[in-house]
């Protein structure tokens, strides 16, 4: 169920930021992990609204989409991210990988135990 979202921000706005966040965790987690990315951050945050944003817009329409969307992406990153570097929920990690092709989610896995 969508509820309404009452934040004085416009709904493009709080997009691009997670969408920001989201390639720029992507970058640190495989940085940290020592897998190679190819793809600079535009191209990550171009990927990610070419693909994620695209998807629930053709779905559902442009207004309710591009909520949807944000809720996603926000879903996809942790809360700290205005005071701590960016990181990915284990959301995230599974998109980004499904996104990407990384197997980040299995180096980070190997990485923790």
């Amino acid at each position: 169920m969508m509820t309404a979202n009452h934040s004085c921000l416009p709904v493009e706005v709080r997009t691009a930021v997670y969408r920001r966040a989201l390639a720029q965790g992507y970058l640190n987690a495989c940085k940290n992990l020592g897998i190679n990315v190819s793809a600079t951050l535009d191209e990550l945050q171009m990927t990610i609204a070419l693909e994620l944003e695209n998807f629930y817009v053709r779905r559902h329409g442009p207004d309710a989409g591009m909520e949807m969307a944000c809720t996603m992406l926000g879903d996809m990153v942790e809360p700290d991210l205005l005071t701590a570097p960016p990181r990915l929920t284990q959301l995230g990690v599974t998109m980004m990988d499904e996104l990407f092709r990384s197997q980040l989610a299995a180096a980070s896995r190997i990485t923790l135990h």
